[in-house]
């Protein structure tokens, strides 16, 4: 068997890179979120600025057989990268996992990479025991962190979106709530680039260790056009100051594929503004928004909080989000490299 880097250009090579991706994350996982095959050859074949995506697949004769990417920030948190290795099912226990694996970590080492994350999501009842965990502890990965995955269904029809906003608000004035689709107004990305880059050192994150991120408003605008073309909307709704700052976000995605899913990505207020009931306002007037965009194929909007972050799991709980899996998150902390001196 051999381990070698992903052919991008071969189109039925990415085509099976995809398939055992998709087969991999699906198995026994009835919530998974998964990439469409257009989203992920531009996800993949692109490049961005701010992050590297190093793919490779395992061989097996003439048949792809494995494959995985490590998905490596380049201009902030260097230290940091985050592993997918894939196999299909019905190809497990060959060591075709721990194969890719150790090739996705031999390139993240090359590249002085000192903290490697692998997250995965299995069923409350075998947190202690799933084989996704033995594999990532076989491997030398420690439980880190642990978010819990929850969905919303769709249409909200048994919690009163308006009542839950107008409760909200004698709490915030001086601040107004706003919902855009891409791209976001010039006049506040800075804020909101401000307040992007704080969501990885903001979270409860474990054992994991963050730096602030470099989020720019020239990189929102590669990603909105990355977004546009991949064919997914996304709908961020805003807190913002009289004085015209954003202070908090909260972001939902409908992808292009991924039926029956809308996926939650990030919610945050930044620190200073915290205490004024932003969060409420902004997942409320998210899904109250989110219901005129979207036909009754979408049926469930994903979420995923750790599970030490009391106060957005209670923010989704009110709004009628339910935990269906685990979604931990194993760290492999390498030795910091020694630099190396001229003779």
């Amino acid at each position: 068997m051999e381990i070698r880097r992903l052919n991008l250009a071969d189109e039925a090579e990415l085509a099976r890179f995809h398939a055992i991706g998709e087969s991999a994350e699906r198995f026994e996982r009835p919530y998974a979120t998964t990439w469409g095959l257009d989203e992920m050859r531009i996800e993949l074949t692109e490049v961005d600025p701010s992050e590297r995506k190093d793919c490779v697949v395992a061989v097996d004769g003439e048949e792809v057989v494995g494959a995985g990417i490590a998905f490596s920030a380049t201009n902030d948190n260097t230290h940091l990268s985050w592993l997918m290795p894939w196999v299909e099912p019905h190809r497990r226990r060959r060591g075709i996992g721990s194969a890719v694996l150790a090739e996705l970590m031999a390139i993240c080492r090359a590249d002085r990479r000192t903290d490697l994350v692998l997250e995965t999501g299995y069923p409350f009842e075998r947190r202690d025991d799933h084989p996704y965990r033995q594999f990532a502890e076989k491997n030398g990965f420690v439980l880190a962190n642990t978010e819990i995955v929850r969905v919303r269904t769709l249409p909200v029809e048994d919690i009163d979106l308006d009542a839950l906003m107008a409760q909200a608000a004698p709490h915030h004035r001086g601040y107004r709530i706003e919902t855009f689709d891409d791209p976001i107004p010039e006049a506040l990305l800075p804020s909101l680039c401000a307040a992007y880059n704080r969501l990885a050192v903001d979270a409860p994150g474990g054992d994991l260790e963050f730096e602030p991120e470099s989020l720019t408003p020239e990189l929102v605008r590669v990603h909105e056009d990355q977004r546009r073309r991949q064919g997914r909307r996304k709908v961020s709704t805003l807190a913002i100051t009289d004085a015209g700052e954003v202070v908090g976000y909260s972001d939902l995605v409908i992808p292009p594929e991924d039926l029956p899913n809308v996926w939650q990505w990030g919610t945050l207020v930044t620190a200073e503004h915290r205490g004024h009931h932003l969060g409420m306002a902004m997942k409320a007037r998210g899904l109250r928004e989110l219901a005129a965009r979207i036909g009754p194929e979408r049926t469930r909007v994903v979420t995923c909080n750790a599970e030490q972050n009391g106060y957005m799991v209670s923010i989704n709980e009110r709004l009628g989000f339910r935990a269906v899996e685990v979604a931990p998150a194993f760290l492999l902390r390498l030795p910091v490299p020694t630099a190396v001196s001229g003779p």
